[in-house]
């Protein structure tokens, strides 16, 4: 999601580069399994910035929206009005079996212990230990969830399970062509206009 629509919105915006990217510290990233405590320490600090009278929006795209998804788990703050996650996946084990098996026509059989071995050992925990699907049973706040039908990298039936599982209030906005991380480029002004619905409903 664009951050200048919520700016032109009157919204205060934590930017944050996920663990192991680009200008953050860690030098491994856990594709939302150990993220999600870190999304968790970002409101924390909002809130600790200005105070908890302000409502708090989690919002991301592709791991960024996994990760969102997986913190629906944890003991949020009252402020936390809701969540918005474009195009997640639902665990980093899953995701790896669809690109090796789809995008890269690869098979994940062994792989997949090869890859949970190396999960284990980096981040403490396996590939499979968490799933965004474990995280939505117990959500307690709104989830926006969207996703583009021509998604080549996260495929679309990730939303629907994840919709299916989510506990709390759920709205879903399906982007007809959109591939994986579009659905705002393709379709800004029904985009806009469905988030901005969603976000006074619950704010």
């Amino acid at each position: 999601m664009v951050a200048d629509f919520w700016h032109r919105n009157n919204c205060t915006v934590l930017y944050a580069e996920q663990r192991g990217q680009n200008n953050s510290d860690g030098e491994y990233m856990g594709f939302g399994l150990t993220e999600r405590f870190d999304c968790l320490d970002w409101v924390k600090y909002m809130n600790s910035r200005f105070g908890t009278a302000l409502p708090v929006w989690l919002c991301g795209v592709s791991m960024g929206a996994t990760t969102v998804l997986m913190t629906a788990g944890l003991d949020l703050p009252e402020n936390v009005h809701g969540i918005i996650a474009d195009c997640g996946f639902t665990s980093p084990g899953a995701i790896w079996k669809h690109v090796a098996e789809k995008n890269l026509h690869i098979s994940y059989g062994l792989r997949s212990a090869v890859a949970d071995a190396m999960c284990r050992r980096k981040i403490l925990m396996g590939a499979d230990d968490y799933s965004t699907v474990d995280a939505l049973r117990a959500a307690k706040v709104p989830v926006m969830f969207i996703h583009g039908t021509d998604d080549r990298f996260v495929p679309i039936s990730m939303t629907y399970e994840n919709y299916l599982a989510c506990a709390s209030p759920r709205e879903l906005l399906v982007v007809p062509g959109a591939d994986h991380g579009m659905s705002y480029y393709l379709e800004k002004e029904k985009y806009e206009e469905q988030v901005l619905d969603f976000w006074h409903k619950y704010s």
